[in-house]
């Protein structure tokens, strides 16, 4: 059986970048362009474009909390990229991207690093193939961040990742994406020599910004902290040892069970919180120039082991029929404290009938960790 194949998507849907600012000044225009190599399905890496502009304030004042403001960003798609989602049967794209923005705090109180999260709206995609543009939207977080002291506040853009895209065919529904299904992610890495700074705000004093003690008696101090999120983590990932399931051979009129083992798959959570995660299945007909075997022959007894030290026990699916709809490989429950490293795997088992003729046959198993 052949597995989760590669699948070809764009390179060219970012946005997700902050901008956090506000207060009482006017604000002004502001932009950053920057250039991004993503990795992606089949295509693997492809250069991207992106404009990215809002409107905010020069100045502020300490003792302000900022507030949400617009973000825009237009990204330019390349014909490679237009030509590989046509081929898949793509006419459409759309889904979210998280920015990395550090805001380096004024007044030498270090750097507050954020995760921006936006929605990427849905682009036509040409035919015949050509390069296009993309537009997105969102809005920088409002109500969360506020001037402890006086001095110069900058705004970064570091880094970028696509995820939760989905390409859609003519009737709307999404377009497969092996080893992905209908959503796929896509880490971005920041080209060498690329400009990051967005803008750059000067804090000025006030009504608490802390100045010199009116009597020597009696002081007063602004009190801050902030829990700085865990190196790598904050996020529900799988990672598959391989793509391709080889399945015994079975003799022609005989009929019997063709086996073999799915790859193993590594399921880490790092999101520090309560909820579970459900890794499920489903695979499509076994088809060849011979003829079909139904996807509901395919069966398979699910494993799973957790790795020591993991917050979260994982527990493996119950043994039967894969099929189109699907079956549970493995699941660890919402909990107090969740998390850790679990690898999973399945036995599989095909069970061929004798009327089958002889041929290749092959399917496509996908897999969705939610």
């Amino acid at each position: 059986m052949h597995g989760a194949l590669a699948a070809v998507t764009t390179a060219g849907l970012v946005t997700g970048l902050l901008a956090i600012t506000g207060g009482t000044a006017a604000a002004a225009p502001v932009q950053l362009d920057q250039k991004y190599t993503c990795k992606f399905p089949i295509i693997n890496n492809e250069p991207i474009e992106i404009h990215i502009s809002s409107d905010m304030p020069a100045t502020m004042k300490a003792g302000e909390t900022v507030p949400e403001y617009d973000i825009k960003a237009v990204t330019k798609v390349s014909a490679r990229a237009a030509q590989g989602l046509g081929v898949m049967g793509a006419v459409t794209l759309e889904g979210k991207a998280t920015a990395d923005v550090v805001v380096t705090l004024p007044g030498g109180e270090g750097t507050l690093p954020i995760k921006v999260v936006n929605s990427v709206a849905k682009a036509n995609i040409p035919n015949p193939a050509a390069a296009f543009e993309v537009n997105a939207t969102g809005k920088s977080p409002g109500g969360l961040l506020t001037w402890a002291k006086a001095g110069t506040a900058k705004f970064d853009v570091k880094g970028l990742k696509l995820h939760n895209m989905i390409a859609r065919d003519a009737s709307g529904a999404p377009v497969q994406l092996p080893p992905f299904g209908d959503e796929f992610d896509a880490a971005c890495t920041l080209d060498a020599g690329q400009a990051t700074l967005l803008h750059t705000m000067e804090i000025q004093a006030g009504d608490t910004d802390p100045g010199p003690d009116p009597d020597p008696t009696t002081g007063k101090q602004n009190v801050n902290t902030k829990v700085t999120p865990k190196q790598g983590g904050g996020q529900l990932t799988m990672a598959q040892a391989g793509d391709t399931v080889a399945l015994s051979p079975v003799e022609e009129g005989a009929g019997g069970s063709s086996t073999g083992d799915l790859q193993k798959v590594t399921v880490k959570d790092s999101r520090n919180g309560a909820t579970g995660w459900s890794l499920t299945g489903k695979v499509t007909d076994f088809t060849g120039s011979a003829g079909t075997i139904g996807a509901d022959k395919l069966g398979w007894t699910p494993s799973c082991q957790t790795a020591a030290g993991s917050a979260s026990t994982c527990v493996p699916g119950t043994q039967g029929p894969v099929g189109t709809v699907g079956a549970t490989l493995a699941s660890a429950p919402d909990a107090a404290q969740t998390g850790g490293e679990f690898t999973v795997g399945a036995g599989l088992a095909l069970d061929v009938p004798a009327t089958a003729a002889a041929g290749d046959y092959a399917a496509v198993l996908t897999l969705t960790l939610t």
